[in-house]
């Protein structure tokens, strides 16, 4: 890499420009260049993550262990699993993710004229921008659920994706421009901002402002939790308030790179940040069924009962053990709602029967 400048500012100055012009032209040069290992590299990233969660726990790799420890493997919670829009969610966030970012990458790093690329650069947002909607519905979801599902709650979410998803097909079609290349006339195929207009980082901005609601709304939920110290509420808490640091961090930065008057680095750091999403995102939602297998914790708000765990039910003269089975009854009437990450509701919502099997001790007898 230490030579690459060298290099390229021999090809620059095979061209016969002045030497102003080289130096521009050899800069140029050395930046699409970066552009294309770093967009490499951050797909890289989504494949190896991709294939650390397909495999099953006791083939992992040390390393993919390391990372994944606490998440069961893609197969066991998500194909496994009945259809739910939150796996739905997920194989498209993930699967389509990778195709849209593999055909990014051959735009970023084949050989097209200007005449090619003008109907293709368009392909880049419009293209990503699914990515990114998916990462956002999960999130949605998320929300929801752990609001407890309130009907106010959807419509939020809904009217908020129809606006993002709004805004990004406007971007996708009439905010980007085509990059073109100085001087050669064959290159990579790459979109940004139109000449002194910055349409293209409200792409980046969007999502933060949408990661931002869910945020809050779900910190004023874990707040008036009589739950909070559950660990499942502590993973969903912690958790999407990580992905939302790293992830808004990254957006913002893609939004003011927007701002830079070269338009070669202008979206150097758009693979990061649509990469980053998607794997954070994917990770969300196998981590919190894998916790989600050990128990189902129930959001009740604070000043209303809370549910009584099974192993402590006051109010008894002996000390007992209470074994609570609930027996879903849509089961036998063709109507399967399984456990997925929409399933924070109050017992009395199962549509079942609930048994108490009570065992008794006497403890005193037992001295």
């Amino acid at each position: 890499m230490s030579g690459m400048y060298e290099v390229n500012y021999i090809a620059a100055a095979s061209l016969g420009a002045d030497p102003v012009t080289t130096d521009t032209i050899a800069t140029a040069f050395g930046l699409l260049h970066v552009l294309q290992v770093y967009t490499s590299c951050m797909m890289a990233v989504s494949v190896w993550d991709w294939l650390c969660c397909l495999k099953s726990m006791w083939v992992q790799t040390a390393f993919c262990s390391a990372v994944n420890h606490r998440s069961s493997a893609e197969w066991d919670v998500i194909w496994t699993a009945r259809w739910s829009p939150v796996k739905v969610l997920y194989l498209w966030t993930r699967y389509y993710g990778l195709v849209a970012f593999a055909l990014n990458l051959w735009l970023f790093n084949a050989n097209f004229t200007a005449d090619q690329c003008k109907p293709l650069h368009y392909i880049i947002a419009a293209t990503c921008m699914w990515v990114t909607l998916g990462s956002e519905a999960i999130l949605a979801m998320r929300t929801y659920a752990f609001l407890g599902r309130k009907m106010w709650t959807a419509a939020m979410m809904i009217t908020m994706l129809i606006g993002e998803t709004a805004f990004l097909l406007y971007v996708s079609i009439a905010g980007v421009h085509q990059t073109v290349l100085p001087i050669v006339t064959k290159g990579p195929c790459t979109a940004s901002d139109a000449p002194g207009k910055h349409v293209v980082s409200g792409f980046w901005l969007a999502p933060v402002a949408f990661d931002l609601i869910c945020t809050f709304l779900t910190l004023w939920k874990a707040a008036t939790l009589q739950t909070r110290s559950s660990q499942l509420v502590k993973l969903f808490v912690s958790e999407g308030l990580f992905y939302f640091i790293l992830v808004a961090a990254v957006n913002v930065l893609n939004a003011i790179f927007m701002f830079q008057s070269n338009v070669n680095i202008q979206n150097i750091n758009s693979f990061l940040a649509l990469i980053l999403s998607q794997v954070l995102c994917c990770r969300l939602v196998l981590n919190l069924r894998t916790q989600g297998r050990g128990g189902t914790v129930h959001t009740s708000e604070a000043g209303t009962r809370p549910t009584v765990p099974a192993f402590a039910h006051p109010g008894r003269t002996h000390a007992e053990t209470v074994n609570t089975v609930n027996i879903p009854l849509d089961r036998f009437n063709g109507k399967q709602q399984p456990w997925d990450d929409a399933s924070y509701e109050h017992e009395h919502e199962h549509g079942g029967v609930k048994v108490h099997v009570a065992v008794e001790r006497d403890v005193e007898s037992a001295r």
